[in-house]
């Protein structure tokens, strides 16, 4: 067989390049993929960073592949695989390939084979290719929402409603918070988050964010006692950061509660001064969210990311969760350099969740 994948070459250009599918050895499966979903966030700080080394280091070093989740079928299964069946319609933690071979058991890690089977697991066919293939960052945002440990009636703001921010902000609802506000400057994106269940929304723009998110969440009964630089009562108490801005940081901080929790969702890029009085003096905490050795589940943590995406398929399949809204274009992989050029420039607003189709 014959494939194609996205590759990031040594100027650092993304660009389509043909390559032959081999045969499976005996406990190989070779997965042909329909749609491969773009991570703008993850993929764009991956672009930016190989660009910014030498010539002579990109031409030492090859540039990771790009992207992370794929839907399509099984086209070929090794002798010895017993497991997996031809035809059978697979989830997967593959790059932008037309084709990924998958070693069953464990071998073989090199730059061109799935080493892990925990990476490949079947799709409901209730599910569309697209809707199944939201279960990857639905895990991401699903992961955050646990960690921030909402309680039924905490007011919660979401910074930055990109897939990520708009599938947390639906978490966060169906954990139970209250108000929940979604923050962007996409007015789109504003206007989905209100069709998801958001109380409020504001433009991430506006000079009185700050103030507005203490606004709206005053609360009657709650300690009324003074607390350095806010309004008694006031604050959102829990905030998750999926935005690419490091100038959200500062933001959480003075729009946050006392006692207040932010949970780091976004890879944001550089650097932001922070005073340590707003952390110290008002008790708040932060949380990084990155599931760093959690593919198999604890007795004290038992939400690996199998279980996570399993939930986050079951929520789509019941209605729970929109991720149809989301898809803004589906275009085909040749026209993928094109695709990264938009989102680099952050030239179209209206592009949010993208897939690139390959068959």
């Amino acid at each position: 067989m014959d494939g194609k994948r996205l590759v990031l070459n040594t100027d650092g250009q993304i660009q389509v390049e043909s390559f032959a599918v081999t045969p499976p050895t005996a406990h190989q499966i070779v997965i042909q993929m329909s749609y491969s979903q773009i991570s703008a966030g993850t993929e764009l700080n991956i672009i930016r960073q190989y660009r910014q080394l030498s010539p002579e280091k990109r031409r030492q070093d090859p540039a990771p592949y790009l992207g992370y989740t794929a839907v399509g079928r099984i086209v070929a299964c090794g002798e010895a695989v017993t497991d997996w069946t031809v035809g059978e319609r697979v989830l997967c933690y593959g790059h932008h390939w037309s084709h990924w071979t998958v070693n069953l058991d464990h071998a073989g890690m090199d730059r061109d084979i799935i080493p892990n089977p925990n990476l490949v697991e079947r799709v409901p066919e209730v599910l569309t290719d697209t809707e199944a293939a939201f279960a990857v960052l639905g895990d991401v945002a699903l992961h955050g929402v646990r960690r921030a440990a909402i309680q039924i009636g905490e007011s919660v703001a979401v910074h930055g409603l990109g897939t990520v921010g708009l599938l947390s902000l639906q978490l966060a609802r169906l954990a139970g918070a209250y108000p929940v506000i979604g923050i962007d400057v996409v007015e789109s994106r504003l206007e989905m988050a209100l069709e998801f269940g958001a109380t409020h929304v504001i433009n991430a723009d506006d000079p009185n964010l700050v103030d507005k998110i203490h606004e709206l969440t005053e609360l009657e009964h709650t300690w009324k006692g003074w607390i350095p630089g806010l309004k008694p009562g006031t604050g959102a108490e829990v905030q998750l950061q999926a935005s690419s801005n490091i100038q959200t940081y500062e933001t959480m901080l003075r729009a946050a509660a006392d006692r207040g929790r932010l949970i780091l969702l976004g890879i944001a890029q550089d650097t932001v001064a922070i005073g340590s009085h707003e952390l110290l003096r008002r008790e708040l905490t932060v949380f990084g969210s990155y599931q760093t050795g959690q593919q198999a589940p604890h007795p004290y943590w038992p939400w690996d990311r199998a279980r996570n995406r399993a939930i986050i398929l079951d929520l789509i399949a019941r209605g729970e969760l929109q991720v149809q809204p989301m898809i803004s274009h589906m275009v085909s992989s040749d026209a993928a350099a094109t695709v990264y050029n938009i989102l680099d420039e952050g030239s179209g607003d209206d592009w949010l969740s993208v897939f690139l189709r390959w068959s």
